[in-house]
């Protein structure tokens, strides 16, 4: 009788709402508590501040929000790539001497493709397509050999990426200045912006932010569906765990940098099809901008933990930041004051969590 008593309760109890209600909680909890959740709550309220703040509420204009995108998507980018190598334990000073040194050689293969001096100087390009195209390929391929440059040389001298990567700083700018002479090379042809600089896809979105998008989008599944991820964290983790587990640290090591060369490569072609002309002092800071929108985004700067999301919302800060103060008529020198903010605001929030972690 007790026995009979005993196992009614559990047969009549169900397995099924109690599992439920305990699972959903759970996960709106983790999606509400996410770095880049609260990250994309800074951005919201960022821009309703500057839309009040804002003369006439211009920065809440559809021509804002699209200037907005162009100038955030190089950042994107550059911050897709240092999320790999800062979860690797790595870092990368130099990309913004190769941005400049990829362009400069795609702008110079372009001018020497399109025609007769006479004729690029008077923005008359006769082989217009093949000059882009090869314009491209130069800036990838320059990109790339750069990073590939600063992956042999950590790996041969066996010094930390962040002394390589300063040293590079200085070559890549100085190989710029040589091959140009010191002279930005200009008079690119029209049809490199009108047709992708600023153009735009469907007549929405400019298409450098939808490359920016896409290429975030291949970044987020290689580092959290595939191996190349998991050994990029692994590597961040314990380097010695890494070589224990099998994993070449070595040729990682260079597929990361060389996965970050081309994407700065691209954001060199980017830049050269937004403007028509090199830059080549401009981008000193864009490490500084990738490396704390990376730290912002969830990444720990002493790696084994990364975040892909994370990383290209933080990346919009700065835009939002920069395009805000603008429209305030606050000299363009304080972009440099708010850089190093962000920078240090990152370094703090690094050291919270793994303080809380730890």
């Amino acid at each position: 009788m007790i026995n009979k008593l005993s196992t009614k309760p559990a047969a009549a109890t169900p397995a099924e709402p109690a599992t439920f209600s305990s699972t959903e909680p759970s996960f709106f909890r983790t999606v509400f508590t996410s770095t880049a959740f609260m990250i994309m709550l800074v951005v919201v309220a960022l821009i309703l501040l500057f839309g009040v703040l804002s003369p006439n509420g211009v920065f809440l204009g559809a021509a804002n929000f699209r200037n907005l995108a162009l100038d955030s998507a190089q950042l994107i980018l550059l911050a897709v790539g240092m999320t790999f190598l800062v979860g690797a334990g790595e870092l990368d000073l130099s990309i913004g001497a190769n941005v400049i040194l990829s362009s400069v050689v795609a702008a110079k293969v372009i001018t020497m493709l399109g025609g007769t001096p006479e004729e690029v100087l008077a923005g008359n390009y006769q082989n217009v397509g093949v000059a882009i195209v090869m314009g491209l390929l130069a800036a990838l391929v320059t990109g790339t050999l750069f990073g590939v440059v600063n992956a042999l040389l950590v790996n041969i001298l066996r010094v930390n990426s962040f002394i390589v990567t300063l040293a590079m700083m200085s070559v890549g700018s100085g190989i710029a200045y040589i091959v140009t002479g010191g002279v930005n090379v200009s008079a690119l042809p029209r049809d490199l912006q009108r047709n992708f600089g600023s153009a735009d896809l469907l007549g929405v979105v400019p298409v450098p932010a939808v490359i920016a998008i896409v290429v975030g989008i291949v970044g987020w599944y290689m580092m959290t569906k595939l191996r190349f991820g998991t050994h990029t964290l692994g590597m961040g983790s314990s380097i010695r765990a890494a070589q224990r587990a099998g994993i070449n640290v070595k040729l990682q090591r260079i597929r990361l940098f060389a996965l970050m060369g081309l994407i700065a490569g691209m954001v060199g072609f980017i830049d050269i099809s937004r403007f028509l002309t090199t830059n080549i002092q401009g981008h000193q800071g864009d490490a500084l901008a990738a490396i704390a929108a990376v730290v912002i985004g969830g990444t720990s700067l002493f790696g084994g933990r990364a975040s892909v999301l994370g990383s290209m919302i933080a990346a919009i800060i700065p835009a939002i930041l920069i395009n805000g103060l603008v429209i305030m008529r606050v000299g363009s020198f304080y972009q440099l004051v708010v850089t190093g903010l962000i920078l240090l605001i990152a370094v703090g929030i690094d050291q919270r969590r793994r303080a809380h972690s730890s």
